[in-house]
């Protein structure tokens, strides 16, 4: 009986269903997009946060920095090779270990010839149980192993290297493919979709770390497994200790402290450091956003309800109890949200499918967004706790009938309408309330990408091209031989017309980089023990301030005669004159990398003080930093990777081309890749900012639509109770505007109390997500005036058509329908 009545129940709701096409399809439509958007927000965050990692046992994974103890919020730099080997032999707390590098010092760029033009790779130098830490093993030949170490280069390739360059050879085994003009034989290729770090480059292949020479200035990052049962806190603790005892009498220990982290969470934090609450925050706009919707859902249902009266009457007075109706609507509201979930399916997979195609953020190594058992299983949860929220009190203020009122004559307001009317009030309040909530925080993230953006960097960016130079080592080794092919390329280079300056540099613009010390003052004591890691040295040609238009504070730029065989020199930055001469001019001052264990290091006179560039922060996604930096002239430091920095006119595309060509014919082994505009590479910067203001944008725009559409719809339906009160006022005397005016009021009041809600919630919120701002605050009187200038109209526009209708009630036909 129970499944027959089940099956009466479901034919019933559909019948009704199909009798009300229209209104069906509204509230069909409006659940989907609040279900789609939530399944599309939670695949990429079970992908990212929830899904363990793509290797055995990966929750026993974690990583190893070193952090500086004296500086302020977070630093996590590599660790020392010597650290790596002392606790690999020593620790009792991890199965193993495993060291990567892909610093510069690393050199994982590597020039491949022989497979079309010469053209950098990006290589991974490991240990040789790197592999064997993530128990992963080769689809094709093998990983290393211990025979490889006596061997003077082995690699294992990524699958998509080995498919693009090789066409997928399975005879590629135990080749050798030319790296630097070396010989570096392939031991295996990994399975399709392989990753590690670093999360931002596409890796290539991973060769055999060669034993540093100094293995206590070598810096790798290191990896590790921890034994089973064993807590990430006694590990650290027992690191800590070892790492006391390895560096007690020299500054690395009194400077640095090793920290462990769970390697899930790194790989989070290393692809965007705002990366988990950035989604954390979406998942929050996505409920708001469904919570809006059902809103929206149970005033049509109130609304619905207020038409059905007489049905349910009719059926409780034939013998139909409460519980018998409330399963009747149940049943309706479940079939709803089911056939809603299901069109919320398809638009998450579109959603997803255009967030691949369009490679809008970085995401962390082997994470794909998809459909899975997850999303499906969260989705049905979903469909059911949407039906509660929407359906729940409309079903129980429907089943709850009273007989007298009800069956009266059609068409009269009963004190049930009233009070439906009522608590439409109260979902309105808040679906306005969670709406402002929403735009006050799309205005906070818009306010402060736009002002990250507009942020001046200390040089000009229009018409700035970027590309790099990677030197063959093996034939460069000599620093000549490097100054010569860059005045070559300098030389053929500026023929072209449309170039107006060329410049090399060691360092990119925006991103930063570059080998970090601190600075010896001549005639000073030492650096303090937090200053040893705070200035960062970059190698320039001399016209490299003239094509930045870096401006000029004090001396000279670098000139011609700053030769090799010249006195050594170098130019600072105003921030690194703050800190090492706050109150001297340092133009002819001697200064030099600090370095306790070589005090016959060369001094460098000061020639120059130019003005800072903003670069990007390391630690810090939506900061700019003005760090300390020390510039070396090129040609008495030239460096075998280089930046190609030229000030165009024209098109830049064939501008690109021409300046390639050029250089081929100069230096056919040298290749010059990766050029783009100065501005591209902000842009890239700006990805994960843009990414969330955007899509934080078109929820909150989709929320003030559901908001508008539900006080439409509210205001309507009072409209409609209230014909025989308009009717009687219109009778009695009142003017068209001053009923109009009645019910503008009436909904102005309704969103009024929404928004003071919603600011009060979305300055309390805003606290939650402070590192996702810049140059604002949550409480920004800018933000909460446009939110104000952006729904007062919007509400307007949705109250004018049912205020205006309720003005335009005939007294006469308002009385003959009551």
């Amino acid at each position: 009986m129970r499944f027959e009545g089940f099956v009466q129940d479901l034919g019933y709701a559909i019948r009704l269903f199909r009798r009300t096409p229209g209104s069906t399809a509204i509230l069909i439509f409006t659940l989907a997009l609040g279900i789609g958007a939530n399944t599309a927000v939670f695949s990429a965050l079970e992908a990212v946060l929830l899904r363990p990692l793509p290797y055995r046992d990966s929750s026993r994974l974690v990583v190893i920095w070193e952090r500086q103890k004296q500086a302020k919020g977070i630093t996590k730099l590599f660790d020392l090779y010597s650290d790596y080997e002392n606790w690999k032999t020593t620790s009792t707390s991890f199965e193993g270990f495993a060291a990567v590098s892909w610093s510069p010092q690393a050199s994982p760029q590597r020039i491949l010839t022989g497979h079309g033009p010469a053209r950098t790779v990006f290589t991974v130098p490991v240990s040789a149980d790197f592999f064997a830490l993530l128990k992963s093993p080769a689809l094709l030949g093998r990983t290393f192993d211990a025979v490889d170490s006596g061997r003077s280069c082995v690699a294992v390739l990524a699958y998509d290297f080995w498919q693009e360059t090789l066409s997928a050879d399975q005879g590629a085994i135990g080749r050798a493919i030319r790296l630097d003009d070396q010989a570096c034989t392939v031991k295996g290729v990994m399975p399709r979709g392989f990753a590690f770090l670093p999360p931002e480059h596409n890796v290539a292949m991973w060769t055999l770390m060669t034993h540093p020479g100094r293995p206590d200035q070598f810096a790798v990052a290191v990896f590790a497994r921890l034994k089973p049962n064993m807590a990430v806190s006694t590990a650290q603790q027992e690191i800590a200790l070892l790492h006391q005892a390895a560096h007690r009498n020299d500054r690395w220990g009194a400077l640095m402290e090793p920290i462990t982290y769970d390697l899930h969470e790194e790989f989070t934090w290393l692809t965007g450091r705002n990366l988990r609450l950035s989604l954390l925050v979406l998942f929050g706009a996505v409920s708001f956003v469904l919570l809006i919707c059902c809103v929206n859902v149970a005033n049509l249902l109130l609304a619905r309800a207020a038409g059905r009266e007489r049905e349910m009457a009719i059926r409780a007075a034939l013998g139909s109890g409460s519980r018998r109706l409330l399963r009747q609507l149940f049943t309706e509201n479940v079939l709803l949200a089911m056939v809603s979930s299901a069109a919320g399916i398809g638009l998450a997979a579109g959603g997803i499918h255009y967030f691949r195609i369009a490679h809008a953020v970085e995401l962390p190594p082997g994470t794909a967004i998809e459909l899975n058992a997850s999303a499906f299983a969260f989705t049905g949860a979903l469909a059911l706790l949407t039906a509660l929220l929407f359906g729940a009190i409309p079903a129980w203020k429907a089943s709850r009938v009273d007989l007298n009122e009800a069956l009266k004559a059609a068409g009269k307001s009963s004190s049930q309408g009233s009070r439906q009317h009522r608590f439409g009030k109260t979902l309105i309040v808040a679906e306005v309330a969670l709406t402002s909530v929403l735009l006050a925080s799309a205005g906070l993230l818009i306010q402060s990408m736009v002002r990250f953006a507009a942020t001046p960097l200390g040089f000009r960016e229009t018409g700035l091209l970027s590309a790099s130079i990677q030197l063959p080592r093996n034939n460069y080794v000599d620093p000549a031989r490097r100054v010569q092919v860059y005045d070559r390329l300098t030389t053929e280079l500026g023929r072209i017309p449309e170039l107006q300056g060329l410049a090399f540099s060691s360092t990119p613009p925006i991103r930063g980089g570059g080998s970090v010390d601190a600075i010896e003052v001549e005639g000073q004591p030492e650096p303090r023990q937090e200053s040893l890691v705070d200035t960062t040295q970059q190698t320039v040609s001399p016209e490299y301030f003239r094509v930045m238009d870096t401006p000029l504070r004090a001396g000279r730029f670098f000139e011609r005669f700053d030769s090799a065989a010249s006195e050594p020199v170098a130019i600072v930055n105003e921030a690194l004159v703050r800190k090492y001469f706050p109150e001297r001019d340092p133009v002819g001052k001697h200064v030099r990398p600090f370095d306790a264990g070589n005090r016959s290091r060369s001094w460098f006179r000061v020639v120059g003080v130019v003005g800072d560039e903003k670069r990007q922060n390391v630690f810090r996604e939506m900061d700019w930093d003005e760090a300390p930096v020390l510039f070396r002239p090129l040609s008495q430091n030239p460096p075998d990777a280089v930046n190609l920095l030229v000030r165009v006119t024209g098109a830049s595309h064939a501008i690109g081309a021409s300046i390639q060509e050029r250089a081929r014919a100069v230096a056919p082994d040298v290749p010059l890749e990766r050029m783009q505009t100065v501005s591209e590479l902000e842009s890239e910067a700006l990805a994960y900012p843009r990414f969330r203001a955007t899509l934080l944008a078109m929820l909150a725009a989709l929320a003030v639509m559901l908001a508008m559409v539900g006080l439409f719809g509210v205001l309507s339906h009072s409209v409609a109770q209230r014909t025989r009160e308009l009717g009687i006022r219109m009778a009695v005397g009142a003017r068209q505007s001053t009923v109009l005016a009645m019910i503008l009021k009436e909904g102005l009041l309704l969103a009024g109390i929404g928004v003071f809600l919603g600011m009060g919630g979305a300055l309390v919120l805003g606290r939650y997500f402070m590192t996702l701002l810049y140059g604002t605050r949550p409480g920004d009187p800018a933000v909460f005036a446009a939110v104000l200038l952006f729904l007062v109209p919007a509400a307007f526009f949705a109250m004018f058509i049912p205020a205006r209708r309720a003005s335009r009630v005939d007294p006469i036909r308002a009385l003959n329908y009551e």
